[in-house]
């Protein structure tokens, strides 16, 4: 019998190596939610892996109910068998692929959060999901985004010594799993031989293009409609981007 709480908190551990003071960021990102809109009612966690934000956010909000949406079925099914509220729900799609939105329902919702994940987006995806976002959001609703995110090209020796810092920040930072070796227990696991099959079908990959950079995701969160857009916390080049629509 598989213990999938253990797994999402080997999950947890091996995360933390990568972001230092992971549990006080993700405290952050739901102190600026709370700020903003108060208690919201739908919270989009967004390329959930299984669902970090959104099991915070049901712990944190008693009248919340939280969409936990990613590409990848393994972490997804994981996050579902660890979830302890009712009050989660888990949806693939493909944030690249038109029309993805319509897992979410046809319902507007109060804040769309995503944590260590959007990096992964090039500039004109980014561009794309954020028209998507300012669409879903009510009015007054927010878009929090953690991540790592270069500084951007016309700022060539800032964005350097930015990575430089963030990866002083990481020294000491250990777990007994990295991500390779958390990986490869989970695919040596027979009972998740299934979804393995299955995510090995969707051939679940980051993109190769350039990642956005700091300077491309605000501006196109403006672009897009969002009315005010700022980075409320850095640590190097790790940021907190929040933006109201």
């Amino acid at each position: 019998m598989i213990d999938a709480t253990d797994w999402m908190n080997r999950w947890d551990r091996q995360q933390a190596a990568y972001l230092p003071e992971r549990e006080m960021w993700l405290g952050l990102v739901l102190d600026v939610v709370e700020a903003l809109v108060g208690e919201p009612r739908r919270l989009v966690d967004l390329a959930s892996g299984p669902g970090s934000i959104a099991v915070r956010a049901a712990d944190r909000f008693p009248s919340v109910h939280a969409v936990a949406v990613d590409a990848d079925p393994f972490l997804l099914e994981l996050g579902r068998r660890a979830a302890g509220s009712g009050r989660i729900s888990f949806r693939r799609a493909d944030l690249l692929a038109p029309g993805w939105d319509t897992v979410l329902g046809a319902e507007s919702v109060d804040v769309v959060c995503s944590a260590t994940s959007l990096h992964y987006f090039s500039a004109e995806d980014f561009s794309e999901l954020a028209a998507v976002l300012a669409r879903r959001l009510r009015t007054g609703g927010v878009f929090v985004n953690l991540d790592t995110l270069e500084l951007g090209a016309e700022v060539p020796r800032l964005s350097a010594l930015a990575a430089r810092l963030r990866d002083h920040a990481w020294d000491g930072a250990t777990a007994h799993e990295d991500w390779q070796n958390w990986w490869a227990a989970a695919q040596a696991e027979p009972a998740f031989a299934e979804l393995h099959t299955e995510r090995d079908r969707l051939a679940i990959a980051p993109t190769e293009a350039a990642p956005v950079t700091l300077a491309e995701m605000t501006a196109a969160l403006r672009s897009a409609g969002f009315a005010e857009v700022g980075v409320l916390r850095q640590v190097a080049d790790k940021h907190l981007v929040v933006a109201l629509r």
